[in-house]
């Protein structure tokens, strides 16, 4: 069972230094996020918990990154994470070729433009989720006069 913990962010990259810049500056933000090195943690955590976005690293070891992003391509599409991949060479990213990388970003990053992409992917998760929440809500299809 995923539990919903509100609008949290998934890091998943093997640079220490990156994983706690970003969560800092996200918590700055009041965004809150769980990081991981590698992607036996990154599958690990996304059965536990529901992100509003996930960051990955396109070298993840264990699990690579194409795997763990199958399985968030695998979770409720209602509720599935937008998925920013951070490379050194975007070119490595575009061979994924899958529909639900949403950015592919060129490292090294920019911290503060990345942790105000993420704030902004956040609120827009947000608001889908209300969207989908209330159209199954009990009387979310009657319109009210």
């Amino acid at each position: 069972m995923v539990a919903d913990l509100g609008s949290r962010v998934l890091i998943a990259d093997r640079d220490s230094s990156l994983r706690q810049s970003l969560f800092s500056r996200l918590l700055d933000l009041d965004l809150f996020s769980d990081c991981v090195s590698n992607g036996n943690d990154a599958l690990e955590k996304l059965g536990e918990v529901g992100y509003a976005v996930a960051i990955l690293d396109i070298t993840l070891a264990g699990p690579d990154t194409l795997q763990v992003i199958q399985k968030i391509a695998e979770l409720d599409p209602a509720t599935r994470p937008v998925v920013l991949v951070l490379a050194e060479q975007p070119e490595a990213a575009r061979t994924l070729d899958v529909e639900i990388v949403q950015i592919i970003l060129r490292k090294p990053i920019d911290i503060q433009q990345l942790a105000e992409l993420v704030q902004s992917c956040v609120r827009s998760a947000a608001r889908t989720r209300t969207a989908i929440t209330a159209s199954h809500a009990p009387g979310g299809d009657q319109l009210i006069s």
